[in-house]
């Protein structure tokens, strides 16, 4: 049976994106492949299931629960966002979540110049950045992360069975309202797609591991 509340989050995440499925047989039809949540014996999505989808996807897996799939809604200059009727929705910005609705708890939003892009080369320099960031649920808004960010070299990452070159970027992240301190971690191609990652979205959540199943067209 399909739940409301589901139905209503990924109704309502077609709309965070400022685009109506109304008489529009593409939307109506990522519709559908938003209905689908996977995860095989081990709780991953296995290449037969990734394929099964036409569209571009991302699996999301929080902390040490099962990998769930999202498909992608909408994309541009601002941001991608990616849709499930799981009760999820998330936002991206050149890989780094910016926003999240369905989880217990959530990123309101971010704020603030983000040096990730810059990373696509591995040798660019260390850096240290500084961002806002939103936590609705826990009335706290504009909470400066502080954060050095740095490439640690060549580290390729296998996604259903392909073996992707990568490198790894690092991030070091604390705020003193709340008291929080967190590591983040990009795997990026040359071409500065992030490809995996494990992010910290929340300070009462635990990591959310994302890596893309297929990427966008473009």
């Amino acid at each position: 049976m399909k739940s409301p509340l589901r139905e209503a989050a990924l109704i309502g995440a077609l709309l965070l994106a400022g685009c109506s499925s109304e008489n529009d047989t593409g939307w109506q039809q990522i519709y559908e492949a938003g209905q689908m949540m996977f995860a095989g014996d081990a709780g991953t999505i296995t290449l037969k299931q990734a394929a099964s989808v036409p569209y571009a996807s991302m699996g999301v897996r929080v902390g040490g629960g099962p990998e769930q799939m999202v498909v992608l809604a909408s994309g541009g200059g601002a941001g991608q966002l990616w849709t499930s009727a799981a009760h999820i929705a998330i936002e991206t910005r050149g890989g780094r979540i910016i926003r999240t609705s369905g989880f217990e708890y959530n990123l309101s939003a971010v704020a603030g110049g983000d040096p990730l892009a810059a990373f696509a080369d591995p040798n660019a320099p260390a850096r240290e950045d500084t961002r806002q960031a939103d936590f609705r649920d826990m009335n706290l808004f504009a909470v400066t992360l502080h954060c050095h960010i740095e490439s640690k070299g060549a580290d390729p990452v296998t996604i259903l069975g392909a073996v992707i070159k990568t490198h790894r970027i690092e991030e070091i992240c604390k705020s003193e309202k709340p008291d929080w301190s967190f590591t983040n971690i990009f795997w990026m191609d040359a071409s500065g797609l992030v490809w995996k990652s494990v992010q910290h979205i929340h300070p009462d959540l635990d990591p959310l591991t994302t890596e893309i199943l297929r990427p966008p067209a473009d």
